[in-house]
């Protein structure tokens, strides 16, 4: 309820916060716009390669932050090489953060980071605490439109030590602007009222009508976030008509995005649509994508919502082109790759033609013909040996690929011949074994119905049968020939568990040979039922879980 009261539409504030604006906005100082053309002015008919023209080229790039990002990125990326070629700290700090700036409100953040924290590092070891202060209350926007708050808010708290310890009123009502933003969407009403309170002081006082836009803007939101759409009404369009006045399209843009999110909010999707179309112009202006994506979004929702499908699937495809250009910043880093080869390329050349005091404009033309056909020497012979360097890795990889599939088709075939090997033997063993048992079936019979003496001669016989049935030494052979195909195997048993017995490493083997119990019986020379038992107790020796069989476990080995 107090947050209600606080925020009514019906305090003085709205009326007296207009009216401040609306009478410094004559007096204070020249739009954007005539900012811009009166340092264009200023950088053309400069013809140093100094500091002075790494501030002008800055304060260009700083001034199309809220007109246009890619043109503020441009301007900053030339101020930046001229900076580094003057060993100019201050001039490539500020460079880095224009930059940066420039790329938050394009939306490419990761782009906009690195460029702020290089800044930042180089702020530092200025003990600029100013500088320092921006860099990081910029570094605070990116985090808090990623939604990382807890990292945004941290900070911003950091950025308002450091304006708080050189006065810097101005820059901490800013930051108590974003820090609202974040309050809100966090439902934290009566601190982003409050923060919003002392941002709206300190810029009224100042006449700053850029923090003033932003502090409207940031009240719009706060009354959508509680239903009270009259009101957000009232500040977002007060926002976007304060901000036309100062050519704040970025700005402009994103109040135009959360007016229409009110009106699609209450229903009446016609005004949203009206509202989402004069955005797209601003947010065009800007080359912001992060706009583009939310316009393009809300307006497929409204032609959906009007049931113009195909509408809608225009708009929706537009959106997904949005809002991949913001993971895929190729054609700006081309752009600016290309004006910053360019603007070294002449930086150098200047330069090197006052240090020299040469300017024969002949002698100059041959010698950078020279450089050119040089360059482009180079760069074939770099293509050259590049495609031939690949092609030799290529080659290698390839040899060493066909020699490992040769020496895996080797191992393969040698482990089918060992395989083949022991089914062989182990087929001629159980036939060996199955031909003894019928033997000696055959004797016990002949024995029933033979005469004393005979009977003598085949009870010799059976001896002899018997003697041939013990399976110690083809067990030997078995078990060598099985050791061949499954190296180690009887090793890992036991050492997994010492106590197994030769007849259990036998039965284990045959198992593993997936052998059945009748063959198990006959290669170990004992009843089916006694194999059955011995599986049983192999399987508690091996302390196997009542889910796993031994076959399971075998498979696992060797």
């Amino acid at each position: 309820m107090i947050v209600l009261k606080s925020l009514s539409v019906t305090t003085s504030f709205p009326m007296k916060y207009f009216l401040t604006v609306v009478f410094f906005l004559v007096t204070i100082c020249a739009s954007v716009s005539q900012r811009i053309d009166s340092l264009k002015h200023e950088l053309i008919n400069y013809r140093g390669e100094d500091t002075i023209k790494v501030d002008i080229l800055n304060n260009l790039g700083y001034e199309y932050w809220i007109v246009n990002p890619v043109q503020s990125i441009i301007y900053g990326q030339q101020a930046k090489v001229l900076a580094e070629i003057l060993n100019d700290s201050s001039g490539l700090a500020f460079a880095n953060r224009v930059i940066g700036v420039a790329h938050w409100a394009r939306g490419s953040y990761d782009h906009g980071l690195r460029f702020l924290l290089d800044g930042l590092t180089i702020y530092e070891s200025r003990g600029d605490t100013l500088g320092m202060g921006n860099c990081l209350m910029n570094v605070g926007l990116i985090y808090a439109d990623r939604m990382d708050y807890d990292a945004a808010t941290k900070y911003y708290f950091e950025a308002l030590k450091m304006f708080d310890a050189v006065n810097a009123d101005n820059r901490a009502a800013t930051t108590y602007t974003k820090l609202a933003t974040i309050f809100i969407d966090e439902g934290k009403l009566g601190a982003a009222n409050d923060f919003l309170s002392r941002a709206n002081a300190t810029h009224s006082q100042q006449k700053f009508i850029y923090g003033q836009v932003e502090v409207l803007n940031r009240y719009g939101l706060l009354h959508f976030s509680i239903e009270n759409y009259d009101s957000a009404i009232y500040y977002f369009e007060k926002s976007i008509s304060l901000g036309k006045q100062i050519d704040d399209f970025n700005g402009i843009a994103k109040s135009h995005t959360e007016l229409a999110d009110v009106y699609i909010e209450i229903g009446n999707i016609d005004k949203a649509e009206d509202i989402l179309l004069s955005g797209l112009e601003y947010a065009r202006r800007t080359h912001s994508h992060k706009w583009l994506k939310d316009i393009y979004q809300g307006l497929q929702l409204t032609a959906r919502t009007k049931g113009n499908l195909s509408q809608a699937i225009e708009y929706y495809d537009r959106y997904i082109q949005e809002k991949d250009s913001i993971l895929n910043e190729q054609t700006l880093n081309n752009i600016t790759r290309l004006e910053t080869e360019l603007a070294t390329t002449e930086q150098k050349r200047q330069l090197e033609a006052k240090e020299q005091e040469i300017v024969i404009l002949e002698q100059d033309a041959e010698i950078q013909k020279t450089r050119f056909i040089i360059l482009i020497v180079i760069v074939i012979a770099l293509v050259i040996v590049g495609v031939l360097i690949i092609r030799n890795r290529q080659l290698i990889v390839q040899r060493n690929a066909d020699k490992a599939r040769k020496e895996a088709d080797k191992t393969r075939q040698e482990l089918e011949f060992k395989n083949r090997e022991l089914v062989s033997y182990t087929v001629n063993f159980l036939q060996k074994n199955q031909l003894f048992e019928e033997l000696t079936e055959l004797i016990a019979d002949l024995k029933k119905r033979s005469s004393s003496d005979v009977r003598k001669d085949l009870i010799s016989m059976e001896r002899t049968v018997k003697k041939h049935l013990q399976v110690d030494k083809d067990w030997e052979d078995f078990k060598l020939r099985f050791e061949n195909l499954h190296s180690g195997f009887f090793d890992s048993l036991l050492k997994h568990q010492p106590s197994l017995t030769g007849n259990d490493l036998k039965l284990c083997a045959l198992v593993k040979m997936n052998f059945s119990i009748k063959e198990t019986a006959d290669m170990m020379g004992i009843s089916t039922e006694s194999v059955k038992t011995a599986r049983y107790r192999l399987k508690k020796k091996l302390n196997l879980p009542a889910e796993t069989t031994v076959n399971d476990f075998l498979n696992t080995i060797g």
